[in-house]
């Protein structure tokens, strides 16, 4: 569903078609993603447009590779020793 928003701007019922999930249980992930700051949502009339952040994509992004590069690391020395 994140991917879907990352090039536009999406309704909940086009999210809800591409994901294959019902409309609640698209409603409850969009309000994860919100809640994560991961989504912006953006409010036309009765329409709700929900698009991805790419600035907080790309701090997630960022503290991820040092989270998993870090673990890498450390395995990659414990096998070689």
């Amino acid at each position: 569903m994140l991917r879907s928003t990352l090039a536009s701007e999406r309704s909940a019922s086009d999210l809800a078609e591409v994901s294959g999930l019902s409309r609640p249980a698209t409603s409850q992930h969009l309000a994860m993603l919100l809640d994560a700051g991961l989504l912006k949502v953006r409010s036309e009339g009765r329409h709700r447009w929900y698009r991805a952040d790419p600035h907080v994509l790309h701090l997630l992004r960022r503290d991820l590779d040092v989270f998993w590069n870090n673990r890498l690391e450390a395995l990659k020395r414990a096998a070689e020793s």
